[in-house]
């Protein structure tokens, strides 16, 4: 299997621990090796605890660890033992999945106020920080200035970055959705939500694919549906806007039947561009005289 970076966005309960889970099945059902999971999500790992206690996955949590060293050194592939982080046994992982880029951002942020609020400055901007007292308790209130942003950003894209020299099978990220203007066209685009908006449409274009995922509420008696798109579309739904998507498809890997799979499955997804890529060589092959 080819090394592939990989990115799934989507808003809350679109699905996208679940592909992760999905996706680890299929890694150790093809390679016999687990998934390593750093997740700075605070909901839980519970679409996915089966894999967990399987050992399938092996996730590492952020919880109250110090965000910078943790996202350093998790895509570093390293592992926590008895609170210190050592270099990790890395052979037995295909792929090593972070949850998820705007979840990390946050926490650099809510750090980075922190150290404020301490009169920290960071960036060059005006720390905002100020003290509220009342009912005899006393509390220290600080938040984030534009610099914040800047660096959130810039550490976000080294650490993806430094992810994919990881030796796994495959590299993934999640992220949620944001919606925003276009910088380069008229009309709204839909696509990964890091922290602010410079981002949106930037990142999608490290990752050999990214794939948005999206859930459609149960409605008239009818079970929610879950959809992952391939490639960049057209979301109705959403007044028109332009969702960003990336399969990298071969021109003569012909025509998608649909720019969807419904129900959302990140292997049939792969698959399907392993397929379109065969179908391209066979016919670049063929008009080359090449056997």
């Amino acid at each position: 299997m080819p090394k592939r970076t990989v990115l799934m966005y989507g808003r809350t309960n679109s699905g996208k621990t679940a592909q992760v889970g999905q996706l680890a099945e299929y890694i150790f059902k093809t390679t016999g090796k687990k998934t390593r999971l750093a997740t700075g999500d605070r909901g839980g790992l519970d679409t996915i605890r089966p894999y967990v206690n399987l050992d399938v996955i092996e996730p590492i949590e952020l919880g109250d660890s110090d965000p910078w060293i943790f996202l350093n050194a998790v895509c570093q592939g390293k592992t926590r033992q008895d609170g210190k982080w050592i270099k990790g046994d890395n052979s037995h992982i295909g792929m090593f999945a972070f949850e998820g880029l705007r979840s990390f951002a946050e926490a650099l942020m809510t750090d980075m106020a922190r150290k404020a609020a301490n009169n920290v400055n960071i960036g060059g901007g005006a720390n905002v920080s100020f003290q509220v007292s009342g009912e005899g308790e006393s509390l220290k209130v600080s938040g984030s200035n534009m610099a914040h942003f800047g660096v959130a950003q810039s550490r976000i894209t080294e650490e993806v970055w430094n992810s994919f020299k990881l030796p796994g099978e495959i590299i993934c990220w999640t992220s949620s959705v944001s919606k925003d203007e276009d910088t380069t066209a008229t009309g709204k685009v839909i696509g990964p939500d890091v922290i602010g908006k410079a981002l949106t449409a930037e990142v999608p274009r490290w990752f050999n694919f990214t794939f948005r995922l999206d859930v459609i509420p149960a409605q008239m008696g009818k079970p929610e549906r879950h959809v992952l798109y391939l490639g960049n579309h057209v979301d109705v739904g959403a007044g028109g806007a332009s969702g960003l998507g990336n399969i990298r498809m071969p021109l003569d890997a012909g025509s998608l039947a649909s720019n969807q799979i419904e129900p959302a499955s990140i292997v049939k997804a792969l698959e399907l561009i392993d397929k379109g890529g065969q179908q391209a060589e066979a016919e670049i092959s063929k008009r080359l005289g090449i056997k």
